[in-house]
């Protein structure tokens, strides 16, 4: 029989700020409608952790969250009525954690929003590493807008005569201010002896309950 799975809140403060996330790439596409071609509209973006998250040293050595990059790619049936919203997608694996995107409607335009042109992705990681007791889970969470326009948008692209369109980010890499948003002690005793925390180069520190 496994053994019963006990959540235990960790009480952590930010003692020096995170480095923001990084979306190096965006892309996104829509379908023309021609016969004989896909149906699919798409979101692509490929985002970068650059922080390191020390939780000091276990028997085994030292417990880490490395930095990370993934992919991130959201497909849909819009030809068909389907709408991208408030669906959490995994992206690519990592070892040591996992990434989620998930599509939330915007109207930056005026226009309603569009889930290629007018949008806001949100984010979430979630890491976990098992302690000499325990283990500890750790979620953030960060959203950013993305929209068409002259003015202000971030997105470019143009359309071809068929009608597909492909609009990518305007100004290159776009930061993300995360946050953390949940901090968990797993297992059946607590992580009662837990290392103090930080984060190298930004900062991140705590103690368990």
């Amino acid at each position: 029989m496994l053994p019963l799975l006990l959540l235990f809140p960790l009480t952590l403060a930010l003692a020096n700020p995170l480095l923001p996330w990084q979306i190096t790439h965006l892309g996104t596409h829509s379908p023309s409608g021609r016969a004989g071609n896909s149906p699919y509209s798409s979101l692509f973006l490929s985002i970068t952790d650059p922080n390191t998250l020390s939780l000091g040293r276990t028997r085994s050595g030292p417990a880490l969250f490395p930095p990370s990059t993934v992919n991130c790619t959201l497909k849909w049936l819009a030809y068909g009525g389907e709408q991208p919203y408030g669906r959490a997608t995994p992206c690519t694996a990592i070892g040591h954690g996992r990434w989620t995107v998930e599509m939330v409607r915007a109207n930056h335009s005026g226009y309603g929003g569009s889930g290629t042109t007018d949008f806001v992705v949100g984010l979430r990681l979630e890491e976990s590493i098992i302690l000499n007791e325990g283990a500890v889970s750790l979620v953030f969470g960060g959203a950013q807008g993305f929209w068409l326009s002259t003015e202000d948008g971030n997105l470019f692209g143009s359309c071809g005569g068929s009608g597909v369109c492909n609009w990518g980010l305007k100004n290159g890499t776009v930061l993300v201010t995360q946050e953390l948003v949940e901090a968990r002690c797993l297992g059946n005793t607590g992580c009662v002896k837990i290392p103090d925390f930080e984060v190298l180069p930004g900062g991140l520190s705590g103690e368990g309950d």
